[in-house]
């Protein structure tokens, strides 16, 4: 029996000396800090209702020892914020050791519902780690949104205005006859397989210092500049006269689709900016196209894509192509006419360009004319339909301030610098930016007048 209770005495006696040990061996100073992968932790500005991306934050003990955290959670009381921490959903945990030298993470996704409110509204909060008798923080803050969402997939004539954003989350069909006007600095977010489809007529009243932006809904940095993020807008045969000024349109699958049966329906486009598309960015049946000042980038296929029988009118345009996501076997702009087609495209004081040797295409070559325009094209096309061609560049590089960004104003040495056609810039006397064509020596060609600085 006595050897039994020195058993038990022997165990005991062990139990509490590891337990002593155990907590010995923690780091309990005071003046011991965590450190964090982040300064802070920000989402780009969110639409209320729907939930974030998920974003991840790292806290790294440095120390030679265990660290005890007695309690991790949400300063303020509030589900906005919700967190995953150490692989287990919740915002509140407790007894958390992190080893000598490790790390431990946490995960954070955001939801905010709507809250009626026309202005975006900060969403702040901190995570506090409790251990050693003190308690640190670290900062969550982003900006939320309310959204103008649509219960029916038809609309009938209607103005949206840049009071909250619109966000598209199934298919839109402006029914035919009806209008919708779309107000200066408007936004309007696509959910992905999405678009907005015209039926009727689309006026978009931008202004310099206002564009309309349309784009995913997808905010993020990680999607900036993505291709194919929604379908895009589409202009059907029962689309008569539309009217757009002033919108950027992004990373879409493609810019503008318009097709016809017959070559009575019209858009009219100015200071306006397409990129990012993985297929085309205009693409024209039938349909009658006068666009100044619009600029279409970074497109899979082509920058345009004009077919049938119609007009079209293009001045002080840039349609430029360095597509890079994947091997592009198109030029950057088509004209692919009927042969019977009398009715004439017309291209003056633009830029077609990008790397392949030849990114004008045609079928034919009656009912051309480009004057006073940047061109690539290689030298048997030139020699062969020279009289489609007046006073056009080839070839040469337009020196742009960096085109890699989109960014198309041209520099001091660029060859299109007093190259473009008066009469024409007279037509359209400010360009992108709204800077003067008319104010130096002579007008540029491109959408950018060339500013000395």
């Amino acid at each position: 029996m006595k050897s039994f209770f020195h058993a038990c005495f022997i165990l005991l006696f062990s139990v509490l000396v590891f337990a002593c040990d155990n907590e010995e061996s923690l780091n309990h100073d005071p003046n011991f800090n965590l450190e964090f992968s982040l300064d802070s932790l920000t989402f780009d500005t969110i639409f209320t209702g729907l939930p974030s991306t998920t974003k991840q934050l790292k806290i790294y003990n440095r120390s030679s020892k265990p660290i005890l955290i007695d309690n991790i959670n949400l300063k303020k009381n509030s589900t906005n914020y919700q967190l995953n921490i150490n692989g287990i959903a919740g915002n509140h945990a407790k007894q958390i050791t992190i080893p000598a030298k490790d790390s431990l993470y946490i995960f954070v996704q955001l939801h905010v519902p709507d809250s009626k409110q026309d202005a975006a509204r900060l969403i702040e909060n901190h995570i506090q780690f409790t251990y050693n008798s003190n308690t640190q923080y670290f900062l969550l803050k982003s900006w939320a949104q309310d959204v103008i969402r649509f219960t029916t997939t038809k609309l009938q004539t209607q103005t949206w205005t840049k009071n909250k954003p619109y966000y598209i989350e199934k298919n839109l069909i402006l029914e035919s006859a009806q209008e919708l006007t779309i107000e200066a600095g408007t936004k309007i977010y696509f959910q992905k397989g999405t678009g907005l489809y015209i039926d009727g007529n689309l006026n978009i009243n931008g202004q310099f210092k206002e564009s309309v932006f349309m784009s995913s809904y997808r905010r993020e940095k990680l999607y900036e500049n993505v291709p194919g993020q929604w379908d895009g807008l589409f202009f059907s045969k029962t689309s008569k006269n539309n009217f757009i000024s002033h919108l950027h349109l992004e990373n879409a699958i493609a810019g503008i689709t318009a097709q016809s049966d017959a070559n009575t329906n019209t858009i009219e486009m100015e200071y306006s900016k397409l990129l990012n598309f993985s297929t085309t960015g205009i693409h024209a049946k039938n349909f009658n196209l006068k666009m100044h000042d619009v600029i279409v980038s970074n497109c899979g296929k082509q920058t345009v894509l004009l077919e049938g029988n119609a007009d079209f009118k293009f001045s002080h345009c840039d349609f430029i192509n360095y597509w890079q996501v994947s091997v592009r076997t198109d030029p950057a702009f088509s004209y692919r006419a009927n042969q019977t087609n009398q009715k004439k495209i017309k291209i003056y004081n633009s830029i077609i360009y990008g790397p392949k040797s030849n990114e004008f295409d045609f079928q034919q070559n009656e009912n051309i004319e480009v004057e006073n325009s940047l061109i690539r094209l290689d030298d048997e096309k030139q020699n062969n339909f020279s009289k489609l061609f007046k006073d056009c560049i080839f070839n040469t590089e337009p020196e742009f301030v960096n085109r890699k960004e989109h960014d198309y104003q041209i520099r001091a040495n660029s060859v299109l610098i007093n190259k473009a056609k008066l009469d024409i810039a007279k037509l359209f006397p400010f360009d992108f930016n709204g800077n003067s064509r008319l104010s130096d020596t002579a007008p540029d060609i491109g959408s950018l007048e060339y500013i000395e600085e």
